[in-house]
């Protein structure tokens, strides 16, 4: 229990810096626009590769342990990662701004990107609502892992940033300090955030399952609005 306490107070005491984490994640999304607008591939590079890499690793048909499995390990890998990444002072900050960038070049490439078994582009499995109609918990679904995931994101990330602030103090930049500031956020990170990414991950599981059941069931399209087969008219009667 009082793990659980301090970890809360920690994160508490990041919110700001996870504000500004999500500021810069922000500007990162707002500048994937004119980078994928302009083609800059070095810059769309990583992303493509990442999410190719990650669908590969899931396979066809998106098999729900699998994905689960993917999801969560990626996640939790990742973002500790970025939050340790403060024992290099400036990268906490750097890698929330090309965080967003990478997320808003996935989202606007999306219909370049294939799935393993070449059936259809990313973008049309993933479809919005209006494409495929998909039942309300898909989207309750979605929205559940936009609140669990990004705040976890930014504050790791602000718990990252101030370590990098903490370590430039003179004198500061040891061995020790790296260990205890490290340790305490390791603390947190596993108490709080690692619990938060799993039912995150759930979320995000139901919503993809949703999303591809969605897809396969769905209606073959309307041959109503066809034009009528071409053949001669039917002459008009005489009788009466």
């Amino acid at each position: 229990m009082g793990v659980l306490v301090s970890s809360f107070r920690l994160l508490y005491a990041h919110l700001g810096l996870g504000f500004l984490a999500a500021l810069l994640f922000a500007a990162g999304l707002g500048t994937s626009m004119p980078v994928v607008r302009r083609d800059v591939r070095w810059l769309m590079a990583l992303p493509m590769w990442v999410v190719r890499r990650v669908l590969r690793l899931i396979g066809a048909g998106f098999p729900p342990v699998r994905v689960f499995l993917v999801i969560f390990c990626f996640n939790t890998v990742a973002i500790f990662v970025y939050m340790a990444s403060g024992v290099l002072i400036v990268l906490p900050a750097l890698i929330a701004f090309l965080t967003g960038l990478n997320i808003g070049v996935i989202v606007l490439k999306a219909g370049d990107m294939e799935l393993p078994s070449g059936e259809r582009p990313l973008a049309e499995t993933m479809g919005s609502e209006a494409e495929h109609e998909v039942a309300p918990w898909v989207s309750l679904c979605s929205l559940a892992v936009l609140v669990l995931e990004l705040p976890s994101f930014w504050l790791s990330v602000g718990m990252g940033i101030r370590m990098g602030r903490e370590l430039t103090k003179a004198g500061q930049y040891t061995l020790a300090n790296m260990s205890a500031l490290l340790g305490e956020r390791a603390t947190a990170y596993c108490a709080i955030i690692i619990p938060v990414l799993f039912l995150s991950a759930l979320a995000e599981t139901a919503a993809i399952r949703g999303h591809v059941s969605a897809q396969r069931e769905a209606p073959p399209e309307d041959d109503a609005g066809e034009p009528p087969p071409e053949g001669p008219a039917e002459p008009p009667s005489d009788s009466g």
